[in-house]
């Protein structure tokens, strides 16, 4: 129990550490200004402290150590600068809450408790042998999220240490101030955890640190697993634990792991730019992110035109009176499992024996080499070698087909013609390599030389870019060899495979490529050319996995073979159902390395707020609220989309007056947005998201629910509920997803008839509107 002799000890204590932050940070100061002019001062007389000198091999050996030396001495300042820059990045972040728990601990052996404040990073005393504050990553700290009062243990690098936890307490900081703190001995340690989510959304994610819940720390701290898959709920802290797991791994591995060995794929920009000042927050670098869309296009950019996720989605979400529809539906479904990977596995092996497709090799219009002779050339190899071992024999072979063939064009008429238009520069390059070739050289002679080496610098920048056509196997029809794969016997029975290959064959003919075929395609490539891979990526993170397929994760364990993966998502919150997953484990495989970490505790939203929307799932009971008070979210029926601006509006309005700083009103589509946009811009300044926006400001905006993945808002308006817009069994899930972006109120409109997913929820879970 905490006395007033404790609160005073406390503040004069937070009185002390906030003054000992400021006097390093003015130590610091100094010693940044020292280091910043030392950095000056030898960038400015660099090459005074450089004796140049080249008339010789020695000299020239003792010019290049010189310069060495003095960029070494450079590159040593600067890291000086930039380690003190990060160190005055924590002191700033410590002055405003230096710590937010204690726990008061007497290990094994020992018959005092020693308090143990912990805080977002270290602080050591002045001699740098006592530790002020403990960082929140440090082994001992995970005592404080795991454990009550009472026998507890951590994992140390000498091994498991044994303990008695008499107590812990938390602490809120107000700039520096302590302002109050309770033992969680007898007060409920949920409190500290209200006292955050109460707090009003932010266009960028919070550390969650200071409220890091068991289960999550679990999470965070794992370090043995090769696979971490997180299944949890909606805001059950998914993407805040990978997160803060990241910041953790770089802390542990801090002398083997930096932050440009982790990847995190998002599954948008806005999220990415939503999540981007986590790392920095907690004093590490960013990792690298990038989106699945991204690395295609990339890849195949260049290429096709190629469909993005979303543009996929916004058709099987809005195209359902389309001829195709229904033939496209079955062949993204079908294209997203591991089934069709092994068939394309079974048609790779089929063409070790026969059907490799090849270009035919041309340059300035004419064949050199057809890809009959390729194919003959090809197949003419040793049969027992891999695919990819004949490739770069065929390949090699190539290169000094062509080699033959540049010679053979050096006296062609259109060097001749090329010739003339040689600029300056390329002579005068040129009659220099020669003089310096040829010294004693006659005029004549050097003339007659000088033709020739025009002739061949000519012919080789000619055939440069079709040497490196052919270095990349450029040559490779893969094209072909797709469709083919299309149309082989290897589909069996599958429902409408015939027209689904003719459409994805005329997609193709017009250099579009399909959301769904863009994986098999890259692992075709991968399978003929060579495995793209790497090896420098040690840990991937994967956010909203959900809407992933089966064969997309199964795709990016061969890119980076030396990394481990936390994954994380939640089924109920799947946006691509109709490309559904054989799911995360099973992809996996049964190997031992994999663990699976569930979260059914959901923090985000107020109590009233969950307890609707889990009654939009299958099963409500998966989901927990957390009790936390809040008002019903109201539902309002209207007549027709011109009836619907009014009751909005004046939704809108209310929340304005109620100064809630970020609201969103939620559509299905793009298209449901952008008409929701132009109804609603004449009286509000409002922000209509798009697939590719990278931020977005507080105030209102308006967005389709799969841009609205893993964010969150003060308020939600979920703009049209109709059963005509989430009436099928996977729109059920949209719906969920739309309603859990809101943390404090949620009010759901419908035109006509509600979504019979609504119409299921108790009555007394929602105030209908007027």
């Amino acid at each position: 129990m905490s006395t007033n002799n404790d609160w005073m000890y406390e503040q004069e204590r937070a009185a002390f550490i906030h003054a000992y932050i400021r006097t390093k940070q003015a130590l610091l100061r100094e010693k940044a200004e020292g280091v910043s002019s030392d950095e000056m001062e030898l960038k400015e007389t660099f090459w005074e402290n450089v004796t140049v000198n080249l008339s010789n091999t020695e000299d020239a050996a003792e010019t290049i150590s010189s310069i060495k030396q003095q960029a070494e001495l450079l590159n040593e300042r600067e890291r000086s600068g930039e380690l003190v820059k990060r160190h005055m990045k924590t002191l700033r972040r410590l002055a405003e809450s230096p710590y937010f728990g204690r726990i008061d601990l007497i290990e094994e052996g020992e018959t005092k408790a020693e308090p143990i404040y912990i805080g977002l990073a270290s602080l050591m005393d002045e001699t740098e042998n006592e530790f002020y504050i403990y960082d929140w990553r440090a082994p001992i700290s995970s005592v404080y999220y795991d454990f009550g009062p009472g026998d507890v243990h951590y994992e140390a690098p000498a091994g498991v240490v044994h303990a008695m936890l008499e107590n812990k307490r938390q602490y809120v900081f107000r700039r520096g101030a302590l302002k109050t703190m309770f033992d969680t001995a007898i007060t409920i340690g949920d409190e500290r955890l209200k006292e955050a989510l109460s707090h009003q959304a932010n266009t960028q994610m919070k550390t969650i640190v200071s409220t890091i819940q068991k289960e999550q720390n679990t999470a965070i701290r794992d370090h043995k697993s090769r696979f971490l898959v997180v299944q949890g709920v909606a805001g059950s802290g998914k993407t805040s634990v990978a997160m803060q797991r990241a910041a953790y791994l770089l802390y542990k591995h801090r002398n083997s792991i930096h932050a440009n060995q982790l990847v995190l794929f998002s599954p948008n920009q806005l999220f990415a730019s939503y999540v981007s000042t986590v790392l920095p927050e907690l004093g590490e670098e960013n990792m690298a992110q990038m989106t699945f869309r991204t690395y295609v296009y990339k890849r195949l950019g260049k290429r096709f035109e190629v469909e993005n996720g979303f543009e996929q989605l916004e058709y099987v979400l809005g195209a359902k009176e389309d001829s195709a529809y229904t033939i496209r539906l079955v062949g993204i479904r079908e294209k997203a499992g591991l089934s069709f990977k092994d068939r394309l596995d079974a048609y790779v092996d089929q063409l070790e024996g026969d059907g490799f497709s090849f270009h035919d090799v041309t340059f300035r219009g004419r064949v050199l080499v057809s890809k009959s002779d390729l194919q003959t050339y090809f197949y003419c190899l040793n049969q027992d070698n891999p695919i990819q071992n004949r490739l770069r024999q065929t390949a090699e072979w190539l290169l000094k087909e062509l080699a033959k063939e540049e010679g053979r064009e050096r006296s062609s008429e259109w060097v001749e013609q090329e010739r003339e238009l040689v600029d300056k520069e390329t002579l005068l390059k040129i009659h220099h390599e020669i003089q310096q070739a040829y010294p004693n050289e006659d005029v004549f002679a050097e003339e007659e030389k000088q033709h020739k080496r025009l002739a061949r610098y000519l012919t080789a920048e000619a055939f440069k870019p079709l040497k490196k056509w052919v270095k990349t196997y450029g040559f490779v029809d893969d094209q072909q060899m797709y469709e083919a794969f299309l149309f082989a016997d290897v589909h069996g029975n599958v429902e409408h495979w015939g027209a689904i290959a003719l459409w994805t064959k005329d997609q193709l003919d017009h250099g579009v490529l399909p959301y769904e075929d863009a994986t098999p395609y890259m692992y075709l490539q991968d399978r003929l050319k060579g495995l793209r891979v790497d090896r420098s990526i040690r840990h991937v993170f994967i956010d909203e996995a959900q809407d992933y397929s089966s064969f997309q994760l199964a795709f990016m364990q061969r890119l980076y073979p030396a990394a481990r993966f936390t994954i994380v998502g939640d089924r109920s919150q799947a946006l691509f159902t109709h490309a559904t997953s054989q799911g995360v484990l099973q992809q996996l495989g049964e190997q031992e390395d994999v663990r699976l970490l569930r979260f059914s505790k959901s923090y985000r939203s107020t109590e009233p707020i969950m307890r609707f929307a889990r009654e939009l799932l299958p099963n409500p009971a998966d989901v927990q609220p957390f009790e936390r008070e809040g008002t019903k979210p109201t539902l309002n029926v209207v007549a027709s989309k011109e009836a619907l601006v009014t009751p909005v509006k004046d939704q809108l309005q209310a929340f304005a007056d109620e100064e809630i700083a970020t609201v969103a009103v939620i559509t299905k589509t793009a298209r449901e947005a952008a008409d929701a946009h132009a109804r609603l811009s004449e009286w509000f300044d409002i922000q209509l998201l798009k697939q590719d926006d990278h931020e977005y400001a507080r105030g209102l905006v308006i967005l389709p629910v799969y841009l609205a993945k893993g964010i969150e808002f003060d308020a939600v308006i979920v703009y049209d509920a109709s059963d005509g817009v989430y009436g099928a069994e996977q729109e059920r899930f949209h719906l969920y997803t739309a309603c859990t972006r809101a943390m404090h109120k949620l009010a759901v409109f419908s035109i006509g008839q509600p979504s019979r997913w609504v119409e299921a929820v108790p009555g007394e879970l929602y105030t209908k509107g007027s």
